[in-house]
């Protein structure tokens, strides 16, 4: 437990210290100059949502992504210790590995749904206006956060269900045990995919 709250206070600093970096360097970006203006026209600042696109996109990748590691490597070593006792029980251990994996599957997904809408993929980013840059970078925090998180406990869940595994030979329950876990997981996914899908971009 110790170990977890460090990797995601690391985390959540990183994370806290990626979007003041953003912020400043929106703040900071440079004016461009209008096409045909005279010299003494007012220039327009360069948008900066591709930023905040991006940033976007490595919180929705990166949290999940440390926590479905961390709950992999968790359950892994539980079910490699019941698989060295007895490796029939090895395939039904396998499950409980899987489940806390889901969590860094779902950020990689909003990180995609985020390189579409926001136009990283095409190479239209650039032109991304700054508050539709926020509004994709908002929209990743709730996989990120909740992905993080629910990855650790739901590995916590496997653990114990492989303990079932172990002593009964079938882990039925301790699979419906972890998946109750994932329900927050789901529901932070669909709330981050309606919000990337409401950011007008094309209005």
């Amino acid at each position: 437990m110790k170990k977890f709250r460090s990797i995601a206070v690391i985390a959540l600093i990183a994370l806290l210290t990626l979007c003041v970096y953003g912020a400043a360097l929106a703040e900071g970006a440079p004016a461009v100059p209008t096409i045909g203006a005279a010299p003494e026209a007012p220039v327009e600042k360069a948008p900066t949502g591709y930023i905040w696109a991006m940033i976007g996109a490595c919180v929705a990748m990166i949290l999940p992504g440390i926590g479905s590691a961390l709950g992999v490597g968790m359950a892994g070593r539980a079910a490699a210790g019941v698989a060295a006792e007895d490796p029939e029980k090895g395939g039904s251990c396998l499950v409980f590995e899987l489940l806390p994996a889901t969590q860094g599957l779902y950020g990689f997904v909003i990180a995609m749904f985020i390189a579409v809408f926001s136009g990283i993929l095409n190479g239209s980013v650039m032109q991304l206006a700054t508050e539709l840059g926020r509004g994709f970078f908002y929209a990743s925090l709730p996989i990120g956060i909740v992905g993080l998180v629910s990855a650790y406990f739901q590995s916590r869940v496997c653990c114990a269900g492989i303990g079932i595994v172990a002593k009964q030979g079938n882990g039925g329950m301790g699979i419906t045990y972890a998946i109750m876990v994932e329900l927050y997981a789901i529901l932070a996914l669909i709330v981050s995919i309606l919000m990337v899908v409401g950011v007008p971009v094309n209005a």
